[in-house]
Parts: structure tokens; sequence; C-alpha cells
């Protein structure tokens, strides 16, 4: 049994008895993250005076061999639960999403990990990583789409409402330590305590800053060492370094213009609903945020248009397939304001005209 209140929030979930793939955007993302993981792999080489500074060996290789071996950190630190994006694609193109409830008793949790019973008649456990706000969300509605397992029986899990996949280990036994997670009331509240959006946003907020830190330090890291080579005789690349260094203001300050009002604080006021009429469909981008234009009817009845530009896919794919648009206060006209789906880690902006 869902809460009447909570039921009333109609959110994205996936096709029943189709493939996964044809659950809206969820198709889109899927390609674009696969064309994307691979970038990781170049970006190191297209920084100027990399190939060349390979090529000559010496001094002039530190800071190209520093840069590879920042990025293949990443790389291997995000392994072990990093998304397969080419087999879950190709999974999503086979296969469906099946839904599965779990008991008030079935969800435990050690630290990030949760585990709940599969369905079959073995006796084994799923066991996933997930971020504080999707433990928050699951610990209240009790409900995941499980995808697969496949050939090599990956398996792969989804919220309602969240379009973001996470994957699923199979254990054969709950570890030592395993906490039950108590079925917690689902109802929608006040914005002030709705803990999974709150939750989300401060890790949207965190998960920014970190980039940001993250991407000054390299680039600081990067150019000190190309200076040092290129006064030391090693390497004749002034040009390059030149692009670098007004690459490595440029950018950031392009980036910090996109998220910037992601860090502002939530506005006070509960949620509105308002019917929304998406122009076209979605798109995503390379970076795996997403873009939609709608017109959307105002509570007095008005028409207007919005748009959403740099956003978790999961709310303008929310958007495209409720035809709602949660926002957090009144609509103005002109006003850049907060949208999400109440209860659920989905935030973005949206701007009225």
């Amino acid at each position: 049994m869902h809460d009447p209140e909570i039921s009333s929030v109609r959110v994205l979930e996936p096709i029943r008895d189709s493939p996964a793939v044809e659950m809206p955007v969820f198709g889109a993302l899927l390609g674009t993250m696969r064309g994307a993981r691979g970038l990781w792999f170049v970006v190191p080489f297209t920084v100027p005076g990399t190939t060349g500074a390979f090529a000559s060996g010496g001094v002039s290789a530190v800071p190209a061999l520093v840069l590879v071996l920042l990025v293949m950190g990443v790389l291997a630190w995000r392994a072990p639960w990093s998304i397969p994006w080419k087999a879950l694609a190709e999974l999503a193109r086979k296969e469906p999403f099946r839904e599965l409830s779990l008991p008030p008793e079935g969800l435990f949790a050690v630290g990030a990990k949760v585990y709940f019973r599969l369905p079959g008649a073995e006796v084994s456990w799923a066991e996933t990583r997930l971020p504080k706000p999707a433990r928050l969300q699951l610990t209240a509605q009790r409900r995941v789409w499980l995808l697969g397992p496949d050939e090599k029986g990956r398996r792969f899990l989804q919220l309602p409402g969240v379009l973001w996949p996470h994957r699923v280990r199979t254990v054969s036994a709950l570890p030592g330590g395993a906490a039950r997670l108590d079925a917690v009331e689902q109802r929608r509240v006040p914005l002030e305590e709705d803990v999974v959006l709150r939750a989300h946003r401060r890790r949207v907020v965190g998960g920014i800053r970190s980039w940001f830190v993250a991407v000054a330090v390299t680039l600081t890291l990067f150019m000190a060492l190309q200076i040092v080579a290129i006064s030391e005789g090693s390497i004749n690349d002034a040009a390059g370094i030149i692009l670098v260094g007004v690459a490595s203001m440029v950018l950031p300050i392009l980036a910090f213009d996109a998220v910037k009002g992601m860090l502002k604080p939530l506005p006070l006021g509960g949620w509105t609903e308002l019917v929304a009429v998406p122009h076209r469909p979605p798109l995503v981008g390379a970076s795996g945020l997403a873009t939609l234009a709608c017109r959307v009817q105002w509570p007095n009845g008005w028409w207007s248009d919005v748009y959403l530009s740099k956003v978790d896919p999961a709310l303008v794919a929310n958007i495209w397939a409720t035809q709602r648009l949660w926002i957090i206060g009144e609509p103005f006209r002109g006003a850049t304001t907060f949208a999400g789906v109440p209860g659920h880690a989905v935030l973005g902006r949206v701007k009225f005209s």
C-alpha cells in the first residue's frame, strides 16, 4: 500500500514488460554516457604538448605523466562500483525493468551499502552502494526496479522517479554488522522536512565544490610542471602553455556560471504543481545533463514558457513522462527557481519567461 499523498505525486517509472531502453530519456542517457566515458581516456592526450612530451621523454614527460596518472587514479578509484555503460545498454535493449517491493523487515545496511533479498528459489541477497539521498528514499518507499541479470550475472537498480542506475552485486548472505532499516511513514511533507530532497541538494552542492577543487588542483599542478620544464629548456612549447593557461581560467568560469544557481539556498515556501507541455523531447548533452523547454499552466490559469538548461536528466524525464512540473514556491515571470519531485532525489533549476 502506497501512502495516498505520495501516490498522488506521479513520477517517472519504467514501462512494464517493455525493454528498459524505452523508458523516457533513459535511452538517450545510455548513449551519451557510453560515449562520454571513453573521453576520460583521451582527455590527457589532448592537452597541448602532452603527446610531444611523452615522445621527448625526460623532465618534459613529467607533467604529462602526472595528468595521466591523476585521471587513471580517479577511474581506478571509481571502478568497483562504476556502471559498465556498454553492458547496461545491451541489456536495456533486450530486457525490461522488473518491480520489486520490499517487506518492512527486508532492508538492511552497512554504511553506504544496502542489502535486500532477491526473488527466486535460492537464498541470495542484493548488495548495492547508494548515496544518502537514495538510501533515504528507498527506506521510505521500499520499492525498486531491477534490470538483469545478464550473461555475466550483472544486475542494475533504479529507484522510482530517478534516472541514474546503480550497480548491484549478488551475495549469498548478509555481512556481519548489517543493521535493519526500519520502515518510515511515507508522506508528502513540508519542504523543510523533506529529508530526501535536502540530502540530495547537500550532495549536489558538495559534488560541485569538489569538482572545482579537483580541477583547480589539477590545472595548477600541470601548469607548474610545464613552466618548470620550459624554464629548464626541456621543452619549448610556449604556445601550448599559454593555451592551457587561458583554458584553465576560462573553462572554470564558464562551468561556474552554468552551475552557480544550484549553490543558492532553497527558497522558502511549499511545492507548487504546474501542468507542463514540452515543446520537444529533452536533449541530453555530453556532460550527462539535460535541456528541456515547455509551456506551463499557472494555478490562476495563465500560460507561459519555461526553460530548463543543464539539469539532472531525471528532472526533465519526470516532466516529459508525467506532464507535471513541481517548483518550490510560487511562479513569477522572469524568475529562476528550483524544481524537483517531492520526496525524491531530483532537483534542478527552471527559468520562467
